[in-house]
């Protein structure tokens, strides 16, 4: 059985711990990670993989449009439109076999997004702090879409 590759989404400024403790576990099980920061104003307490950087160019924005926005939902949102792109780019390129995602309220529905990115059957694991939450009218309207 070939190594599997993993990606981990997170917001690297406020779970960092709980992020790099999901990586050792799967790299303690003999599997590879990606990791992938998805936080708008702190840094991870190590380079990730994918940087926020990168998430928010792969929307044509830079980190610095994400904090101009003013807005801490909108900001996620761009966040999260760039984390979808590149997971669904990550699993189309054979770079991923399957993601783990943690977060909190916005987290969560970032990963959410990511999930949706990736076709049925890829296996995905959200980890939250919450069960449920209403952001936005575009989660509600997502919701009511399922």
């Amino acid at each position: 059985m070939s190594e599997k590759t993993i990606l981990v989404i997170g917001t690297y400024d406020t779970k960092d711990e709980e992020l790099h403790y999901m990586c050792d576990c799967i790299r303690s099980q003999g599997g590879s990670v990606l990791s992938m920061d998805v936080s708008v104003l702190g840094d991870p307490s190590s380079p990730t993989d994918i940087s926020k950087h990168e998430v928010t160019a792969a929307t044509g924005k830079t980190i610095q449009d994400a904090i101009d926005s003013g807005d801490e939902n909108h900001a996620m949102q761009i966040m999260a439109a760039g984390a979808a792109k590149l997971t669904a780019q990550l699993y189309a390129d054979r770079k991923i076999d399957g993601m783990v995602g943690l977060g909190g309220t916005m987290g969560t529905d970032l990963v959410l997004d990511c999930c949706q990115a990736l076709p049925m059957g890829v296996p995905k694991y959200v980890v939250s702090t919450v069960s449920f939450s209403q952001l936005s009218p575009r989660t509600v309207c997502r919701q009511i879409s399922r």
